[in-house]
């Protein structure tokens, strides 16, 4: 389930965990991994996007979302071990008519 906000709620291990993707977050990805996050936003990434930006995104968001950052790196390599598809649904939630909704584009919502 995702919010205007950019959050993302996920069940791991049995517990309930807030992942936060702002643009706080994108920043600090486009400052380690380049400002179109190797191909990630041009859409020029073939099938699977680079696996350093997927932890790095995951990690940053749970730490936004509240989990200690000591925390949040090995967390985001479990949760992504578990379920690959969370980097997409994370971006999703962050962009809800942008990623993966092209037919959304240019749509106003009320």
């Amino acid at each position: 389930m995702a919010d205007v906000t950019g959050a993302l709620h996920h069940e791991f291990g049995g517990k309930g965990y807030e992942l936060r993707m702002t643009f706080g977050v994108l920043a600090k990805l486009q400052a380690r991994h380049g400002s179109d996050l190797k191909g990630l936003l041009s859409g020029s990434v073939e099938k699977i996007p680079a696996f350093d930006v997927m932890l790095d995104g995951v990690a940053g968001a749970l730490v936004k979302g509240g989990v200690p950052e000591e925390a949040a790196a090995e967390l985001a390599d479990d949760m992504l071990t578990a379920d690959p598809e969370l980097f997409a649904r994370l971006l999703s939630a962050a962009f809800p008519d942008a990623v993966g909704n092209a037919g959304a584009q240019g749509k106003k919502k009320d």
